[in-house]
């Protein structure tokens, strides 16, 4: 899907995709009907409502099928998202509690880490002209490791966190690619075409059904319908994008919480 649709409110994107379903077959029906004036016996719209159910049916199957895999994706982008600013906020007390100066430039690290994906990388992950893309972000992965790896402990329990330590390092960095994997996955342009073929087919037996006011419901019903789930599927299809997207608040309260640590009690 374009990406300045998801730029708009979520009412003006339902609406142009809602319209863009009922629009078209209805003006296909009218035409149908008007111009071309077509005559069908019984047999023929028999044909045409059990083709109508079998169409409909696999169209619904595909549908399904397509809002479940990009819920299931949301929600993986969402958890991932979840799970890395709780790493960072639990690794950079780690750091503070071992207390030590190349624990504390750790913790620093991961400060501005923090500071880079709210600043630099969900800009890129929201398609905003001007992101300066996730390669930055990687740097800054790799800054904490080096970090990390000077940390010396003095103590067992300081040998105990260190253990931690490196656990939460490596649970941010998978929480990262997770999110960043995320990010640049969305539906194929193949998957979309079958999705709008389906779509079409399903409404193309509607078309031999005569031009009345019940019929002319049908077919917008059937039009509406469809076009609730491609909205459904094309808003979570980017899951950072727009206003049913992803909150970045998580690493805010991230970063908040490290400063209140910074202000408490010694």
């Amino acid at each position: 899907m374009p990406l300045w649709l998801y730029h708009l409110p979520v009412w003006q994107f339902g609406s142009l995709l809602l319209a863009g379903w009922i629009i078209p077959a209805l003006a296909s029906f009218e035409l149908v009907h008007r111009l071309w004036k077509p005559r069908f016996d019984d047999t023929d719209k028999g044909l045409a409502l059990t083709l109508l159910a079998l169409v409909a049916t696999l169209n619904s199957l595909l549908l399904a099928f397509c809002a479940v895999s990009v819920w299931e994706s949301f929600r993986s982008a969402d958890s991932a998202v979840s799970n890395e600013a709780v790493t960072l906020s639990a690794l950079s007390r780690d750091l503070a509690v071992m207390g030590t100066p190349p624990a504390l430039e750790a913790r620093e690290r991961v400060r501005a880490y923090t500071r880079s994906i709210l600043d630099e990388e969900w800009q890129d992950m929201q398609g905003t002209p001007g992101g300066t893309g996730t390669a930055g972000g990687g740097l800054h992965v790799n800054r904490i490791f080096r970090a990390v790896q000077r940390i010396e402990p003095g103590s067992a329990a300081q040998q105990a966190l260190l253990h931690e330590i490196w656990a939460r390092t490596n649970d941010m960095l998978k929480f990262r690619r997770e999110r960043v994997s995320a990010s640049e996955s969305t539906v194929p342009a193949s998957l979309w075409f079958v999705v709008i073929a389906g779509g079409v087919m399903s409404l193309i037996p509607l078309l031999v059904l005569p031009a009345t006011a019940f019929n002319r419901a049908a077919v917008i019903f059937l039009s509406f319908s469809t076009g609730l789930v491609f909205f459904f599927i094309a808003q979570m299809d980017r899951p950072f994008v727009g206003d049913l997207s992803i909150s970045p608040r998580p690493y805010e309260r991230t970063l908040s919480g490290m400063e209140s640590w910074d202000q408490g009690p010694r």
